[in-house]
């Protein structure tokens, strides 16, 4: 179960709104619930944060919450099935997010992993200047929305070998080495697809679904695999 928990400098969360939402319960209520306890210890040792939000036209408060500051909510109310449940999904996510995210900081600390992460880099810019050409390929032959190839192609490569669960800045800054290896190939096999197909004098939307083709060939042989949630602040 994704959606339950997020990274905020570099540290987890929930909030108030999702615990409204998973526990079918008002926001207000919720809200109600931290104000009226906001001064006990839980609240104090681990200060929390809270926003201005807008909803439905209405300007309202979200408030980031601990693993332990939103636990310690939940023990205020009745033990339901729906709350239950939602506790044991709340603390597998905490405990998989903080995993995913040492995973990631220790990673960026690899020496293998920032070479790898300069050659993609690379890969990257060379496609990119390939997509550049195939951009004016497809405005010759009479596309008025060429320019969005550069996001769709991205779009294509990162929805068929990865499972995306939320917006990152860049995702290839939480990839793993498998993944970046992965994508590098992608970027590959696309570069060659929009190559070939030029030199071919294909049609422009002919050639895009043979590279499409190529990174699905890719994902049918490397089984998706997860992104790592977002770090908010990167290094």
């Amino acid at each position: 179960m994704g959606g339950l928990v997020i990274v905020k400098d570099n540290k987890v969360y929930t909030t108030s709104l999702i615990l409204s939402e998973k526990v079918e319960l008002e926001h207000r209520a919720i809200l109600q619930l931290i104000r009226k306890y906001k001064e006990r210890e839980i609240f104090k040792r681990s200060a929390f944060e809270m926003q201005k939000i807008k909803t439905k036209g209405r300007q309202g408060e979200v408030y980031f919450l601990t693993e332990s500051q939103a636990l310690f909510l939940l023990t205020l109310m009745k033990n339901s099935d729906l709350v239950v449940d939602f506790k044991e999904n709340l603390v597998n996510e905490f405990f998989k997010c903080r995993k995913m995210l040492q995973d990631v900081l220790i990673q960026k600390q690899n020496a293998e992993y920032i070479d790898k992460r300069h050659a993609s880099k690379q890969m990257r810019l060379q496609e990119t200047d390939m997509i550049k050409k195939f951009v004016n390929y497809a405005l010759d032959q009479g596309s008025t929305n060429a320019a969005r190839y550069y996001a769709n192609i991205s779009k294509m490569e990162t929805k068929a070998l990865f499972f995306v669960e939320q917006k990152y800045p860049n995702m290839r800054d939480v990839m793993n080495l498998r993944q970046l290896n992965l994508i590098e190939t992608a970027d590959q096999a696309v570069m060659y697809a929009l190559e070939e197909g030029m030199d071919a004098n294909l049609p422009y939307k002919e050639i895009y679904i043979k590279a499409k083709e190529r990174v699905e060939a890719l994902a049918r042989i490397f089984p998706k695999s997860p992104l790592p949630m977002l770090l908010s602040k990167q290094d």
